[in-house]
């Protein structure tokens, strides 16, 4: 589109410039000016219109939206996965009790670096999953679409997790401190001078990748195949059902993987203190087999799902409104 446009430009340009030849050389400057003024307009809306710009601007209002809609739940189910102190607990007994001793600010700390973060890793996602799903409907077939549709998803998953896990393991570190309130980017600071970038970064990464691959497979083709349910054959607004579909999808996506998300907060909530050994997925997971039995893998799950819906019914909400209001591609 950029391409088009530019040559649009260009041929707007030299038949200005024929005007201006066959009328006279005194108004040349301003013909100029307004030719080269209109060539960047033309060029600036090629871009802001092209399909993978609008994806990255939507995935970034749809990612801050959703990470201050479901940021006192993720904090419930953090601590409910990791910390023994509330377990038994529900979601709400979590809320309620770290409010009152500790203040309601509590509820949103660790949300400094996902929400500054969102913004590039939803618009990662929905970019790479755009990018993806149109070049899979290039090579293998548009009639694929849930095939395009999920695979697109898996590779967007695949491609944000070395991210991803970085920005849940400063928040889950943030989120468990009671003592020590280190900022996040002291935090990340302090972990990088002791452990060295990898393993400062690293922990939880497999869990992270067993859990965002194929859960955003399953969130794509789920949001779509719910959306296009609640607007067909329920006749519903799109807004109704792009949220209803958003948050169904969440809840699906993040509830089969769950047991992997419970791993992970558990290796990541470990001390810095904690060996290699202590910090691997095995290790977590048989531990927490033997000492709670199958339970474990289900700790958090009511406070889970909660987030997930409420999250991603804010994250594909905001996302279909910001499309709304950009230009279309050409």
């Amino acid at each position: 589109a950029a391409f088009a446009a530019a040559d649009a430009a260009v041929a707007a340009g030299a038949a200005a410039g024929t005007a201006v030849a066959s009328g006279g050389m005194a108004d040349a400057p301003t013909t100029s000016s307004a030719s080269s003024a209109a060539s960047v307009a033309m060029e600036v809306a090629a871009l802001a219109g092209s399909e993978a710009v609008r994806d990255f601007v939507a995935g970034s209002a749809g990612g801050m939206a959703g990470i201050l809609a479901g940021q006192p739940l993720d904090t419930a189910k953090t601590r409910l996965q990791a910390m023994p102190r509330f377990e038994g607990s529900t979601t709400w007994g979590v809320l309620r009790d770290t409010a009152r001793l500790e203040g309601p600010r509590v509820l949103y700390r660790g949300m400094s670096f996902p929400f500054c973060s969102a913004g590039l890793l939803n618009a990662l996602v929905f970019c790479t999953q755009g990018l993806s799903e149109r070049a899979l409907s290039a090579s293998l077939g548009s009639d694929r679409a849930r095939l395009n549709g999920f695979l697109g998803g898996c590779i967007a998953g695949l491609v944000q997790s070395p991210l991803v896990n970085a920005v849940e393991l400063v928040k889950i570190q943030r989120q468990v401190q009671f003592d020590r309130l280190t900022g996040p980017v002291a935090l990340l600071r302090h972990r990088v001078a002791k452990l060295g970038w990898i393993q400062a970064c690293s922990p939880g990464l497999s869990s992270t990748v067993l859990k965002e691959c194929p859960s955003y497979g399953v969130y794509f083709l789920v949001y779509e195949e719910a959306k296009h349910f609640g607007e067909a054959r329920l006749a519903w607004h799109s807004v109704p059902a792009t949220v209803a579909a958003g948050g169904l999808a969440g809840c699906v996506a993040l509830g089969m993987v769950h047991p992997a998300d419970v791993v992970k907060s558990n290796i990541q909530a470990l001390p810095m203190e904690a060996t290699a050994a202590e910090r691997t997925a095995w290790k977590v997971a048989r531990d927490g087999l033997a000492r709670e039995g199958s339970s474990f893998f289900l700790r958090g799950f009511s406070a889970a799902m909660q987030r997930a819906f409420v999250m991603n019914a804010a994250i594909f909400g905001s996302y279909e409104l910001a499309l709304s209001c950009l230009p279309h591609g050409r």
